[in-house]
């Protein structure tokens, strides 16, 4: 094996590494701008479990988000919200085309995640009262509201809202229908809340 070098594997390994990282060939997920409103930090999950079954929303870097359902995962990277959009300037992807592989009937996806600011307790629930199937959403006293459905149009859609409810700028302590066990929220550091 006269003449072998064995660093050229690495070294064409790194030169190649190099080229991507500076030419962008790495997929580079955006952060969130600092002026939106973002619920979910890297690594928290959220559960939630309404009539249509179970979710967890994953928060990967950045505006990543996944969304794991009937044994499956799909993910996004989120668009953040230049202005308030019904009340919201938070994060959101509005599912253009179908842009996922196809599970359990879905291809694509409708989400938003942020935060909604209400005057009182009677403003919030007037909001949940909007959402005429009251089997498509749960929230708990803390005013972390999820609501997911699938439905079969355009290819099949997964539409999922996540928003944290602020009463005069804080969260509730106590919300009349909250149904906490239904909503369970892991942090990265194995922490759970509600």
């Amino acid at each position: 094996m006269s003449g072998f070098r064995a660093d050229i594997p690495f070294r064409l390994f790194a030169l190649i590494s190099a080229v991507c990282l500076m030419t962008g060939c790495v997929k580079r997920i955006p952060e969130p701008p600092p002026y939106n409103e973002v619920l979910m930090t890297e690594g928290m999950k959220i559960t939630a479990t309404n009539r249509y079954g179970t979710i967890t929303i994953t928060a990967g870097k950045g505006l990543e988000r996944s969304y794991t359902w009937a044994g499956d995962t799909r993910s996004v990277i989120m668009w953040p919200r230049k202005e308030r959009w019904d009340g919201s300037l938070g994060i959101y992807y509005p599912g253009p085309g179908n842009h996922w592989k196809e599970h359990d009937g879905i291809t694509r996806a409708v989400v938003e995640e942020g935060q909604l600011h209400f005057q009182s307790e009677k403003d919030a629930l007037a909001f949940v009262s909007r959402y005429g199937d009251k089997g498509c959403y749960v929230y708990n006293d803390n005013g972390l509201f999820v609501a997911w459905v699938k439905s079969s149009g355009a290819g099949g859609t997964l539409s999922v809202q996540v928003w944290q409810f602020l009463i005069n700028g804080e969260k509730p302590k106590k919300l009349p229908g909250s149904q906490n066990e239904k909503i369970i929220v892991e942090y990265p550091n194995n922490r759970a809340g509600s």
